[in-house]
């Protein structure tokens, strides 16, 4: 059948917030969760006086440690906060919910992470929140499939009744793999998902607990590299290809309280978007800030760092969550959007 687009188109929080985000808690892990933090636990070394006009010189930002972290530990190495008179200190979390909650809380000052958590809590009311950088988009083969040899899933069909493990019930891996299944004519709503974290996939695959599993990178090589893992399908391909996977988010307050820091925060993080497409510049930073073995960083796949916010784009993410039941209604991501300043014209080195 043809290719068509899927889904085009400092203070505690109050007790309804809390139960709203306990909502959240099965969709917030991103879909690119890594093990350790590394160079982004620092800060950039820049004077904490700043230059004198940001309404704040020093932000948290909190973060689970993920490929889509890319553009900040660029910007970290490359000194592009600091040019910006900006300091900014990332704060490790748990995982999606914890960050949201320190981020609504006031704690974090900006989050980092999968889009379906600040949707989620956009749709249920539990938080007014802005996105303010685009940070990864699919390319082919980061989200993908897998089984082992001597699996009952050996094409597309069989997944139809398969036991598939995904990282968390609405999450990045949940409706990508869904929608996928869905346009290639896959009846999904036969097949059984369990909640596995990415580490653990592997082995439930080799204990036979899951005949297959929804994989990203390093998963993917790692797997393939140690036990002949195979793809069943790319997740991001056809109607699901350039999809949206991570960005950056604050709160609407954090946003109209301090617009200086915030595009001060922006414009470094377009300068990292710009020297990210040199994927040079990206793989000798890959073992420090997600933990990515050396000799698999130069293979794995990165997906894409976009250099503009598209809210089309970003609108697939939360129609995608209304067809599969996540949320109430659809969300317009366009007016959650603060778009970036102008991009610089080029970036030195």
């Amino acid at each position: 059948m043809p290719s068509r687009s899927i889904g085009a188109g400092g203070r505690r929080p109050r007790p309804r917030i809390v139960r709203a985000l306990l909502s959240i808690a099965t969709i917030g892990v991103t879909a690119f969760t890594l093990s350790g933090c590394g160079l982004l636990s620092g800060s950039d070394g820049a004077d904490a006086g700043g230059n004198g006009q940001l309404e704040k010189s020093t932000i948290v930002v909190g973060s689970l440690p993920a490929l889509s972290q890319a553009p900040v530990a660029l910007a970290q190495a490359k000194g592009y906060f600091a040019q910006e008179g900006l300091t900014v200190k990332v704060q490790p979390v748990g995982d999606g919910p914890a960050a949201l909650t320190a981020l609504i809380s006031g704690q974090n000052d900006i989050s980092l992470g999968s889009y379906t958590a600040p949707i989620k809590a956009q749709a249920t009311g539990a938080g007014d929140l802005k996105i303010v950088n685009e940070m990864l988009v699919s390319t082919p083969n980061m989200m993908n499939i897998m089984t082992l040899p001597g699996s009952k899933v050996k094409q597309p069909d069989d997944l139809s009744d398969a036991k598939i493990a995904i990282s968390a019930p609405g999450a990045i891996s949940d409706i990508g793999a869904k929608a996928a299944m869905q346009e290639r004519g896959i009846d999904y709503r036969d097949a059984e998902f369990v909640k596995l974290s990415f580490p653990d996939m592997l082995a439930a695959m080799q204990r036979g607990q899951v005949d297959a599993a929804v994989m990203t990178e390093p998963y993917i090589s790692q797997a393939a590299k140690s036990a002949g893992a195979i793809t069943v399908m790319d997740c991001f391909s056809g109607g699901t290809a350039d999809f949206p996977q991570a960005g950056a988010f604050t709160t609407a307050k954090f946003a109209q309280q301090n617009p200086k820091t915030l595009a001060a925060f922006q414009r470094a993080i377009q300068k990292a978007q710009l020297a990210g497409q040199n994927r040079a510049e990206m793989t000798p930073l890959l073992p420090q800030f997600a933990k990515i073995p050396p000799d698999l960083a130069p293979i794995v796949e990165l997906g894409r760092i976009p250099t503009s916010m598209d809210a089309a784009r970003l609108q697939r993410v939360s129609t995608l969550m209304k067809r599969f039941g996540q949320i109430p209604r659809d969300v317009d991501v366009s007016k959650m959007l603060v778009q970036p300043p102008p991009a610089p014209a080029a970036v030195g080195g």
